[in-house]
């Protein structure tokens, strides 16, 4: 930013259009010719209204100790072809690894359920029943 930007009225520096039109706003005596009407120059004209300011505040020198006025906030963009290594501690790897040993538990739980019905149901494995329901005589 060349000159610094006036507090307390609005700007009028871009009050034009880019295009040539005098209903737009311009002057009804400016003439331009056919050129300008083509999209490069059109979008040229565009980002030349760029506007940008610099905040130059003096921060002063932060000091280590506990202060809740501290944030840092940071985007890292790292190159698809950059390789990164990460090395997870035991809880992270004990939260995922709980998930996926329930996950076998109940596929192998569901697998054997099945055979069991097979088994028993077609007696397939000869079986007896004992009951426990008649008293026994107990002798002393």
């Amino acid at each position: 930013q060349r000159d610094p930007t006036p507090a307390g009225f609005p700007r009028h520096d871009y009050n034009y259009s880019v295009f040539p039109f005098a209903e737009h706003g311009e002057a009804k005596g400016d003439t331009r010719d056919a050129s300008t009407l083509r999209l490069p120059v059109v979008l040229n004209q565009y980002n030349f209204r760029n506007e940008s300011t610099y905040l130059d505040a003096k921060t002063p020198v932060w000091e280590s100790g506990n202060s809740p006025d501290f944030t840092f906030q940071a985007r890292v963009r790292i190159p698809t072809s950059q390789q990164v290594l990460y090395r997870p501690t035991t809880l992270e790897i004990w939260k995922f690894a709980w998930v996926q040993i329930l996950a076998i538990y109940i596929i192998f739980w569901w697998i054997f359920t099945k055979f069991e019905y097979v088994v028993f149901h077609h007696r397939i494995v000869d079986t007896r029943v004992v009951s426990d329901l008649q008293a026994k005589s107990h002798r002393f």
